[in-house]
């Protein structure tokens, strides 16, 4: 039986990362890049990806920005990059899906694996594909040169769901093979209640505003959280927390999450992610109009706060912090991030949507379709 074969969309330091861990585990993996700019340094030379003392020299079978070539015979569809682009990656791929494929966000923010499919469908889409999310990267590595990434860590697990709960078996024991940190999921609504980024981002971001313009250099985690910082990550934590209980899912805090990801010892938020030693090092960035605020706020935050209001939770520190990164960019978040409209849920019957979603899928699919896919 041949190896699966991978493709990877976004070359960023995510998906470079998981490209990279691809090919050092044999597959075939294919690179693709919406723009030549970020991967002309490596477009022919490769990259190097750094793990402690280890040293690896990636070359891809292709590195480049035709989506035709790049997901040609693919089995498999990573998709690493800003949540915002979500919508606009799966309309062009619809030309190029065939039956039998997974389709992987990583991460999925917020109900992203919802919207992709919603996408897919309205684009036309005839092919019978898996679409799933994982919760977090798999990896936390920082990008040193444009030819070299260091990882700085490897997650302890990974949630994966697929839209269709019934097809997250297979999903996980496909990627299973290569990526052996990864743990199932009940339902896309776990892992999108998971979605720690939007927790952590936005808010030690924006409580170090004036840190960031004035170019101050620090540490973005462990420098970057103060006490007061974690208390406000503690509200968001609560506000996700009520509404995840009102649907009537049971999704890990904060706490549970460092715990489950970095087998960090339980103590308090300030104190986990002070002594996390995968956040050690980790830089702030160097301006205000970064993927901290224009990716998390709409496709994380927002989507809450609809939800929030929606089931009558109050959400004031998730609004406040949605209404102070729409200041700072002048950019109306709540328009452009992920409404529920967007996301096709009614508000007469948001919880009974949720739950229809995750048992049938947005697309019906069988997963007996997928078994001759499967030898």
């Amino acid at each position: 039986m041949r190896k699966r074969k991978y493709t990877v969309i976004g070359a960023g330091c995510g998906g470079l990362v998981i490209a990279g861990h691809l090919f050092q585990n044999g597959y075939e993996v294919s690179l693709y890049n919406r723009s030549v700019e970020r991967i002309k340094y490596i477009k022919d030379q490769g990259y190097t990806i750094l793990f402690g003392d280890k040293s690896d020299k990636i070359r891809l079978s292709y590195l480049g920005t035709n989506l035709s070539e790049a997901l040609f015979h693919s089995d498999v569809i990573i998709i690493v990059i800003t949540a915002n682009g979500h919508a606009d990656i799966a309309e062009k791929i619809v030309p190029f899906l065939k039956d039998g494929q997974i389709i992987l966000l990583v991460p999925g923010r917020t109900l992203g694996a919802l919207l992709f499919s919603r996408t897919l469908n309205k684009a036309g889409c005839k092919a019978k594909v898996i679409v799933a999310e994982a919760n977090t990267l798999f990896f936390a590595a920082r990008q040193k040169r444009p030819d070299i990434i260091e990882i700085k860590g490897i997650k302890k697990e990974v949630s994966v769901s697929a839209l269709c709960s019934r097809d997250t078996d297979y999903v996980i024991n496909v990627l299973s093979e290569v990526f052996h940190n990864i743990i199932k999921a009940d339902t896309v609504l776990d892992t999108s209640f998971s979605n720690i980024g939007a927790i952590f981002h936005p808010v030690i971001f924006l409580l170090n505003k004036e840190r960031i313009l004035k170019k101050e250099i620090f540490n973005f985690y462990t420098d970057g959280v103060t006490k007061k910082v974690a208390q406000y990550i503690e509200k968001i934590d609560f506000e996700f927390k009520s509404i995840a209980s009102t649907i009537g899912i049971n999704r890990l805090s904060v706490v549970d999450w460092l715990n489950s990801r970095y087998d960090l010892p339980i103590t308090s938020i300030y104190e986990m992610i002070k002594s996390n030693p995968t956040y050690k090092d980790i830089l702030a960035p160097s301006t205000i109009n970064h993927r901290y605020v224009w990716e998390d706020i709409p496709t994380g935050l927002v989507p809450m706060s609809f939800l929030g209001k929606t089931l009558g939770i109050p959400t004031p520190t998730i609004d406040y912090i949605i209404d102070e990164g729409s200041k700072m960019l002048d950019t109306d978040f709540r328009s452009e991030g992920r409404t529920l409209s967007k996301l096709g849920l009614s508000t007469d019957n948001l919880i009974s949507d949720l739950w229809d979603i995750t048992i049938s899928g947005e697309k019906k699919m069988e997963i007996e379709s997928f078994n001759k896919f499967r030898d």
